[in-house]
């Protein structure tokens, strides 16, 4: 049975009955389960399971039962249930061998009051199986069968009901037992919560008395659950059975009590669980710091010895270091830089070899950094204490490094300030070479401008032409002379100044003539500009006299063609006049307008006398044109009335002729044709067009002149003509009226012709009706009556239709009614004929139509009668005596008696339909025609019914047929069942032998063969049984349902057969399947062992490392010889070598090739010997030499291989690709023609030989040495992964087998599985011995790493020790002093001082201890008194100790901070010096030095030391400290930080003069310096020391210009005070612009709230030009705000841009123009607003007009319906929205400096809700700022709402959490910040982009933590808040001066300016 491990149900003891009535209880007990199977087979081995049960007691409020004991059965069986207590998964009931035991078998997931008949899963966490395990719940008062066992099956077994017991006794006898019960429960609960409270009462409580104490209370709650379940099941059957009250009643007065014990047990089980809980915490603590102490102290001891073994080499890597800088210092000490008697050749050669030996310095003292570096970072990885340790003696390192760094920095600039000097001499040649050339252009100009006369323009373009080249020499002089400030004499500076400024005065007044000149030329130009216009508009009104000419010939009256053509030449000479004048008129206000800020007053005079006098010439001209004008206008009017006449009289004529044409449409329809009416009409239509076209000519021209003409007595006649044209058009009217009916009347001409001709077609037929009457007594045939009959009833329906016509007709409004009147008396004459003729032939008619009725009937029924025979036919196979026929023939003739009848039925039912049909036609007839045909009607319905009776008595003997055939048919099924599982029980035959020596691929092919024979057998067998089950339906009650029940039975035992086939064939298949399975998976165990041992041979090579070091220095060997050889600088070894002579020959290639690669130990130089000595024979013969050349290389650029030496004349023999490898076969040799060297080598795959070039001639490289440990290391790696995937498929083979075999629990495969599992182990233990033996290949990997490494650092050591013996005694004697005269090291001093405090403060505490040990005696008597003032004094030593120690470390911190801040004011003068000489800002410095926006440790450390501060390394180093506020080496430095420290800013206190020298006796003010300025300082302070006082060049934030400035005056004034670098924090969303003046351009990007800026100059006021505004709202997201819509420099917004449309109504945007074809994007709503794309264009098809558009809500584009077909307006265009043109700010309020909402982008549509307005913005003031977040430069607003100054500390206002990184998403806690914290701003604030966040690096005082902590969060959470020097002073003040100082605050704030 499958086994299932259970933690989360511990094994509980079964529930229990108390013991007084347990006897009774189980006598009272009738409760009994029957647990029995349905399925044929048990192939799971349920059989332990089957059988009966007994109840046992109660567990989780449900019964619980024990299966009872057979005969030899030694396993128990219980059925119980559990609740949810330990999760669902493990709810439900369950077989198992205990109740909650960890051994189960079934599960049902119910939860009823019993176990459930079905729903068990066997296995318990199987499938469940129909049938397989079922169980009955039974009374054993019941009568009952014969229990079920697995063997008989429950087929046998019956149930019989109990039936209630009405007794009375009983019932009284229950109460009695459950009070019993009750109350022994009441009894053991008390005992166990007695129990249970001394337990939890205890001092100390464990957790063994609390688990018992647990399982006591958890046995009893299931008890009274037990109970209180049972005491209402008894109340149930008590009242089922009928109990009096009396009894119902005492029983259910126990159910409180029985809850109340339930309650009791549960509370104490809750304070149980939780002291449980309690204790294993507590342990699981004990537990957890034990482990931790124990893992440190193992911690510390590695860490320290792997201290101890790294220190050794740092220190001798640093003292080298040391050594080479203080030969760097002896060099220099030797050479002066001013001495004048040295040669340049002696100095330069100086020079080189200091720079050479500086260079080769430096270069060891990265190397040493590099190391310390690495062992610092290292350490920080160490345990606690050893950490420290480590840190200590690297930081002495590092000291050292720093301070012989700074030594080695003033002695590389020898060079520099030599070239420094000549190129100040060159400066100044220079300088005053273009001083020269500028001069003489100037005076070349000077002479050309020295006249009174006017210039001409010429002579002014050349002298301003002279005047460019002078200006840019002028230029550029001034910036050479600025650059060279610092590098020229005084004096040359002053004589240069000089010279310039003569220049440029000489210059300014040259151009300032030029411009006067320029002037006077730009008048004259105007003015003549101004006549030419007047002229030219007198000329065109003089060309007016000429146009009318016409009208001065002597004629009143002109032709109307003429007179319109003169009129229009005059009114063109009119328009071109008053064109040319309106021209000269703006032209000249334009030349006025201009002048007033163009010119000078001089030059504005004399234009405007000019000016007067054209004005006064174009208002003569405007007069004469305005006479003219007025003559045309009555000249026109004359003209116009002929012309109106001729109109109004064709359109009369037209008229006229449309009226005679419409006569003939008047006229009546029986007068004229349809073809006469067709002809009228189409002419009616030509005329009608044409009196319509005249009629509207002579309109437009009454309506024109009407206009135009003035004139009373010409609007008389116009109006005469009026009337005329009116009278014409009522007339037209009247025609298209009568018109518009001819089409009618054409229609009912045709309606008239048409029943004219149905009427004589019904008047013909009704004429043969009366031709066909027969006389009165007249014989007819049948025949003939038949066919008067057809004729009377066409005429009669002709009649009607013509009848009906007409009336449709008659009944609308027609023009044809008399026509139509006439032909209804012609057919109401028609009508009274056929009535007539009905009349007299009825008699006749009806009985010819009888005869047809019985003629019908008749062939109906002989046809059933046709049917029958045939039925009989179908029935003859069952008629020849036969009693049972075959199978197919009997299924064959059923199958057509069924047909046949099915015929006989359908020609039944139509003879039926046909007869009672025709039988209702002839009982209208009259008696004379009716009466017969009924009777023979009826005979044909008895005939109908004996033939009905026939076919009833024929199905029923069809249907008796069929049961015998059926029945033939069963047994035949069953006869081949019985065939087929004999079949399969023979083919089994095979597999019933014990003997195992049939094959494998035998047993294959019999478990095929019989699983296909089962599988049909079942099949039949199935089949068999369906039928016979179908049929037992079809026969029951009659006697055939035994002998069908008979077949079942037989057929039941078939199937049993079968079963049993099966099984014994299942178990032999087993035993084969398993055979076949060991043998796969030994053989996978054996390849596993196989792969194991190839990887041991492998790795084994790799683990000692040693033999790889030799091949290396064998290979580095090699490389030395044939560079030498290489050389011809090798001599030669001598055939045989002993082992001394090996070791000088590598002697003396070390000499030779002087580096580190030729330095070999004593021991390595004879581990390569016998390496090398293949025979040990004790010397190197010249073949064993050789083989040090035996290499192996990699091909690292694709390159060919020839056959010979030579690349022109060998020939290709392969090409090795990148990661070739080829062997060695010789030394490299180099081709001096073509200038490679060339390798003999053979390919490691294909063994091909050849010549491979190794380096190319412009040195790329093609092949490299292989590393004899990389090349192992990497065929041991692919041997491994191998076997790894061998391995792999071994155990997924083992894993997929185990899986397939998991579910069986018995047999041969439980045997396989067993030892898979074995195998399995084994596999999964080589796979751990190929990771461990992969861990051991890489922990010697790396073992050979440091080996290598150290055995560099061994050469290195080696070659620079022997380096630094040659350095004589004098050089070591003179660094002794040097190092003894050094500065003091108080980085040193205060490390030792912390330490020594420490210890300090460690032995004090221990004295307190040992005083509080020793408490004096309470006794104030003797000696107590005595010991208690000792004690007392020991405390009160201590304590002053304490404060000494405390006072000593402060003034030791105070001095070390003081040498820090002295050397930052000594860095930050040299950085700006250095700035200053290098021409460059202190921000360009930072460049230089910044890696990724930030600049490192060491290279600030780099930079410091190669300024001359004259400091050492500690205090570099403590300067270092104090600006990157960190001693770490991986610490950085920001952009804001290192400017905050290297820049110096001072703010001015008192107005003082901004000079141009530092000299004031000699300087010039540039301009006042006003209070609260901000200075930044370029150079000094530098102290006059003449007048006492200190003065910097500085530059004016203001407006950035430069000079010298005073900080105090020298009777202690103060005009300057220091300050920091001014920052401005962002109080709101504000844009940062690219330009001072606010253009409207899109900003560079919005700053956010919270952002800080870097303050670089202003702030400036801004005087903006007036803007266009208006309040908008976007149409995208109905943002609502101002913009600008037109400023000075662009236009930011425009109407009309686009186009765009609203929806009027809901309508839907589709992805094509094609309404039919299309597909629907989404459905617009009305007031939606779409741009724009195509269109409009109208769908052929469907007559609706579509747009393509965008829509502005969400961008989608698609084709939008306007216009419906309908004429639905779905879409209308709007013009009152405007289109954004560039991007643009939204802003909250009218002014242009507000807040911004949001940026609209280009292409944007807003619609304006308020304006446009003119605005002019106030004066505002702007600075230039960065942005500290990303670097971003630009101009802001600067207001007290929007900016104000940034301090670097905050204040925490709500707890948040420090963190190490920028980005909050993968940070990492470094610790919470309480509110009240002050933080220290490091860096920042930045953006987390991700989070959107801003962010900054701050410090905490309380414990300088550092760390990234959130500004403000994404919901407006304040985290911090800025905290002032001023705040700070108010935490430290009393309350009421706090308040008083904020009120007067307050007070100042109201009154004073806004400023930044």
């Amino acid at each position: 049975m499958h086994r299932y491990q259970q933690p989360q149900a511990p094994s509980r003891r079964p529930g229990r009955l108390p013991v007084a009535v347990k006897r009774e209880a189980a006598e009272a007990k009738s409760t009994r389960l029957r647990v029995f199977t349905e399925a044929e087979k048990d192939e799971i081995g349920i059989a332990t399971l089957l059988g009966e049960y007994t109840e046992l007691g109660m567990n989780h409020g449900r019964p619980t039962f024990q299966k009872v004991e057979n005969a030899g059965s030694e396993v128990n069986v219980f059925v119980y249930y559990w609740d949810t207590r330990d999760g669902p998964e493990f709810s439900g009931w369950w077989f198992g061998d205990k109740v909650g035991g960890t051994q189960v078998w079934s599960r049902a997931m119910d939860s009823g009051k019993a176990p459930p008949r079905k729903g068990w899963r066997v296995p318990w966490d199987g499938d469940e199986q129909q049938g397989l395990l079922l169980v009955e719940v039974m009374d054993t008062t019941a009568a009952m069968a014969q229990p079920v066992s697995a063997s008989n099956g429950p087929r046998h077994a019956s149930l019989l009901k109990q039936e209630p017991d009405p007794d009375q006794r009983v019932m009284a006898e229950r109460v009695k037992l459950a009070m019993e019960r009750i109350v022994a429960a009441e009894a053991e609960v008390e005992q166990a919560i007695t129990s249970t409270k001394e337990t939890l009462s205890g001092e100390e409580l464990d957790e063994s008395s609390l688990l018992e104490t647990d399982s006591i209370l958890r046995t009893q709650l299931d008890n009274v659950q037990s109970e209180q379940k049972h005491l209402a099941k008894e109340l149930a059957e008590g009242r089922a059975a009928g109990g009096t009250q009396t009894s119902l009643g005492d029983l259910a007065r126990l159910a409180p009590r029985v809850r109340q014990l339930a309650v009791s047990v549960g509370s104490q089980l809750t304070h149980v669980q939780a002291a449980l809980t309690k204790v294993r915490q507590q342990a699981m603590l004990a537990k957890q710091k034990a482990s931790a102490a124990e893992v440190a102290a193992e911690r510390e001891q590695k860490d320290a010895a792997s201290l101890q073994a790294i220190l050794p080499e740092a220190m001798d890597i640093v003292t080298a270091a040391e050594d080479a800088v203080e030969t760097v210092a002896i060099l220099a000490a030797a050479v002066s830089v001013d001495e004048t008697d040295t040669s340049e050749t002696h100095k330069a050669k100086a020079i080189q070899d200091i720079e050479k030996c500086a260079s080769k310095a430096q270069g060891d003292l990265l190397e040493a950094k590099k190391l310390v570096n690495g062992h610092m970072a290292a350490c920080k990885k160490y345990a606690p204490e050893a950490q420290k340790v480590a840190i200590q003696e690297f930081a002495a390192l590092e000291k050292r490094l720093n301070e012989a760094a700074k030594r080695l920095t003033p002695l590389k600039r020898f060079r520099q300030e030599h070239e420094q000097k000549a190129a100040a001499r060159k400066a100044l040649m220079e300088i005053s070479q273009k001083l020269s050339s500028a001069e003489l252009e100037i005076e070349k100009a000077h002479i050309m401008t020295s006249t009174d006369s006017q210039m001409e323009q010429d002579d002014i373009t050349s002298t301003a032409q002279l005047l460019g080249p002078a200006e840019e020499d002028l230029k550029n002089a001034k910036l050479l002379i600025a650059k060279r400030l610092n590098a020229t004499s005084k004096d040359d500076l002053e004589e240069l100044h000089q010279r310039v400024a003569d220049a440029s005065a000489k210059l300014t007044t040259i151009r300032q003539v030029l411009a006067r000149q320029e002037e006077a030329l730009a008048v004259e130009r105007a003015l003549s500009e101004v006549h030419e216009k007047i002229e030219q508009a007198e000329e065109a009104y003089l060309a007016t006299s000429e146009a009318e000419m016409p009208f001065l010939k002597g004629l009143e009256v002109l032709p109307i063609q003429e007179g319109m053509q003169a009129v229009a030449q005059c009114e063109a000479a009119c328009e071109r006049c008053e064109g040319a004048l309106d021209v000269a008129r703006k032209f000249l206000n334009k030349v006025e307008t201009e002048s007033k800020t163009k010119w000078s007053k001089e030059g504005q005079k004399h234009l405007a006398a000019e000016l007067k006098k054209c004005r006064d010439r174009g208002e003569e001209t405007h007069q004469k044109l305005r006479i003219f004008k007025k003559e045309t206008r009555q000249r026109k009017a004359k003209a116009m009335l002929q012309e109106v006449s001729e109109k109004v009289a064709e359109a009369e004529n037209q008229s006229q002729a449309l009226a005679e044409v419409v006569k003939v449409l008047s006229a009546e329809l029986d007068k004229v044709t349809v073809e006469a009416l067709k002809l009228a009409i189409d002419q009616s239509i030509a005329a009608e067009k044409e009196a319509v076209r005249t009629y509207n000519a002579a309109r437009e021209v009454m309506s024109a002149k009407q206009k135009e003409v003035k004139d009373p007595p010409l609007l008389m006649e116009l109006t005469k003509l009026q009337k005329k044209l009116a009278s014409a058009h009522q007339e037209m009217v009247k025609s298209r009226q009568i018109a518009k009916g001819g089409e009618q009347l054409i229609k009912d001409k045709k309606v008239v012709l048409e029943e004219e001709r149905k009427v004589g077609l019904m008047e013909t037929l009704v004429e043969k009706a009366e031709k066909m009457m027969p006389a009165e007594d007249q014989d007819v045939k049948k025949e003939e009556l038949i066919q008067i009959d057809s004729a009377i009833k066409s005429a009669n329906a002709a009649v009607h239709a013509s009848q009906r016509s007409l009336d449709k007709h008659l009944a609308g409004d027609t023009s044809a009614k008399a026509c139509l009147s006439k032909l209804v008396s012609r057919v109401k004459e028609a009508a009274t004929k056929m009535e007539k003729i009905k009349k007299t032939t009825k008699t006749q008619r009806e009985k010819a139509s009888a005869e047809v009725i019985v003629k019908a009937a008749e062939q109906h029924v002989e046809a059933v009668e046709a049917a029958l025979q045939k039925v009989a036919e179908a029935e003859l196979p069952f008629l020849k005596g036969i009693e049972v026929i075959p199978l197919s023939e009997a299924s064959s003739a059923i199958a057509e008696c069924e047909q046949a009848a099915k015929q006989v039925q359908e020609a039944l039912e139509r003879a039926k339909s046909l007869i009672a049909t025709k039988t209702i036609e002839a009982k209208k007839f009259a008696e004379v025609a009716s009466k017969p045909c009924l009777e023979r009607l009826a005979l044909q319905v008895e005939r109908i019914n004996a033939a009905a009776a026939k076919l009833s008595q024929f199905r029923k003997d069809t249907e008796s047929h069929k049961r015998t055939s059926q029945m033939h048919e069963a047994a035949e099924m069953l006869k081949k069942a019985e065939e087929e599982v004999e079949k399969t029980i023979e083919a089994g035959a095979p597999l019933d032998t014990e003997d195992l020596s049939i094959t494998p691929e035998a047993a294959t092919e019999v478990c095929a063969k019989l699983g296909h024979l089962e599988k049909a057998a079942n099949k039949t067998v199935t089949e068999a049984l369906v039928f016979l089950a179908e049929r037992r339906k079809d026969v029951k009650g009659t006697p055939k349902e035994v002998e069908l029940e008979k077949m079942q039975a037989q057929l039941i035992k078939i199937k049993a057969k079968l079963q049993t086939a099966k099984k014994n064939a299942s178990q032999q298949e087993q035993r084969f399947v398993a055979r076949k399975l060991a043998a796969e998976a030994a053989q996978r165990g054996e390849e596993v062992e196989e792969e194991l041992k190839k990887v041991q041979a492998a790795a084994e090579p790799l683990q000692q490392s040693s033999g790889f070091l030799v091949q290396s220095n064998v290979q580095r060997l090699a490389a030395v010889v044939q560079e030498l050889k290489a050389k011809d600088e090798l001599k030669q070894a001598g055939k045989d070598m002993t082992l001394g002579a090996f070791r000088a020959f590598v002697a003396r290639l070390a000499e030779e090739h002087n580096s580190e690669d030729s330095v070999f130990s004593e021991a390595e130089v004879e581990a390569m010997f016998h390496h090398l000595d293949a025979d040990n024979s004790g010397d190197l013969s010249e073949s064993e030499f050789q083989g040090i050349f035996a290499e192996q290389f990699a091909c690292v650029q694709p390159i060919s291989m020839t056959e010979s030496f030579s690349i022109t004349d060998g020939k290709s023999v392969a090409k090795l690709e990148v990661g070739s490898v080829v062997e060695a076969l010789g030394m490299p040799q180099f081709d001096e023609h073509q200038k490679l060297t060339r390798l003999h080598c053979r390919l490691a795959d294909d063994m091909k030989e050849g010549w491979v070039t190794m380096k190319g001639n412009q040195g790329k490289v093609f092949l490299d040495r292989l590393s004899p440990h990389n090349t192992s290391l990497k065929a041991f790696e692919r041997m491994r992964q191998a076997s790894c995937k061998v391995v792999g498929k071994a155990l997924g083979y083992l894993n997929s087998t185990r899986k397939t075999l998991a579910d069986c629990d018995r047999g041969p495969l439980v045997e396989a599985r067993t030892k898979m599992d074995e195998l399995r182990a084994k596999v999964v233990a080589s796979q751990q011995k190929l990771d461990e033996i992969k861990k051991k290949v890489e922990e010697a990997a790396k073992e050979y790493s440091k080996r290598e490494a150290a055995e560099r650092q061994a050469r290195s050591n080696a070659r620079t020790r022997r380096l630094l013996d040659s350095i004589s005694k004098e050089i070591d004697e003179k660094c002794e002093n040097l190092r003894q005269e050094a500065v003091a090291t108080p980085s040193s001093i205060l490390r030792d001082g912390e330490q020594m405090s420490a210890k300090l403060a460690d032995e004090m505490a221990a004295v307190r201890k040992f005083i509080e040990e020793h408490e004096a005696p309470k006794s104030a008597e003797g000696c107590a008194t005595q010991i208690k003032q000792l004690l007392a004094s020991a405390v009160s030593k201590l304590d002053a100790l304490g404060k000494l120690n405390a006072q000593h470390m402060k003034v030791a911190r105070s001095s070390a901070l003081k040498v820090g801040q002295a050397a930052l004011r000594k860095a930050q003068q040299a950085m700006r010096t250095e700035a200053l000489r290098r021409e460059l800002g202190v921000e360009a410095l930072f460049d230089e030095m910044a890696g990724e926006g930030e600049v490192a440790r060491s290279a600030m450390q780099r930079r410091l030391e190669s300024l001359e501060l004259s400091l050492s390394s500690e205090q570099v180093a403590l300067l270092l400290d104090t600006i990157m506020e960190s001693s770490s080496e991986d610490a950085v430095i920001s952009r804001w930080r290192f400017l905050r420290n290297f820049q110096q800013f001072y703010e001015c206190q008192k107005n003082i003069a901004l000079t141009t020298d530092f000299v004031i006796s000699n300087c010039k003010p540039k301009r006042s310096l006003n209070a609260s300025e901000v200075v930044e300082v370029l150079e000094g302070p530098q102290r006059d020391e003449k007048l006492g006082i200190e003065r910097i060049r500085g530059r004016a934030m203001r407006d950035n210009l430069e000079g010298w400035v005073s900080i105090s005056g020298n009777q202690g004034t103060a005009f300057l005070k220091e300050r920091p670098k001014p920052f401005v924090v962002c109080l709101i969303d504000l844009p940062l612009e690219k330009d001072f003046l606010s253009s409207g351009e899109p900003p560079i990007r919005l700053l956010k709230a919270d952002e800080v800026l870097e303050h670089l100059e202003g702030p400036r006021s801004d005087t903006s030009e007036a803007l266009m505004r208006a309040r908008c709202k976007a149409l995208s997201d109905d943002a609502t705000g101002w913009i600008t819509l037109t400023s000075q420099q662009q236009v930011t917004a425009e109407k009309g841009h686009q186009k765009f449309f609203s929806c009027k109504n809901g309508v839907a945007i589709t992805d094509g123009p094609n309404i039919k074809a299309c597909k629907v994007f989404r459905k617009l709503e009305a007031g939606e607003v779409i741009r724009l794309l195509e269109g409009p264009e109208v769908d052929k098809d469907s007559g609706v007009t579509r747009i393509k558009a965008a829509c502005l809500k969400d961008g989608l584009e698609g084709w939008v319906t306007t216009l419906g077909n309908a004429g639905t307006l779905y879409a209308e265009e709007q013009t009152q929205y405007y289109t954004v043109l560039c991007e643009a700010p939204l802003q909250k309020a009218k002014h242009s400096t507000s807040e911004t909402v949001r940026a609209l982008r280009r292409d944007e549509a807003i619609e304006v809700l308020e304006g446009p307005v003119e605005f002019t913005p106030e004066i505002t003031e702007r600075l230039k700022a960065r942005a500290v977040n990303d670097g971003a430069m630009g101009w802001v607003t600067a207001t007290t709402k929007r900016l104000k100054r940034w301090y670097p500390t905050y204040m925490c206002k709500q707890s948040t959490v420090l963190q190490d990184t920028l980005a909050t998403k993968s940070a990492n806690l470094v610790r919470r910040v309480e509110e009240g914290e002050v933080l220290e701003v490091l860096d920042g604030p930045k953006e987390d982009a991700e989070a959107g966040l801003l962010r900054v690096r701050a410090k905490a005082r309380k414990d300088q933590a550092i760390g990234w902590i959130t500004l403000r969060g994404n919901q407006g959470t304040l985290f911090l808040a800025q905290w002032t020097a001023r705040d700070e002073q108010l935490a430290k003040q009393p309350k009421e001066q706090k308040e008083k100082e904020q009120k007067e605050e307050k007070e100042e704030k109201k009154v004073a300016t806004s400023k930044v």
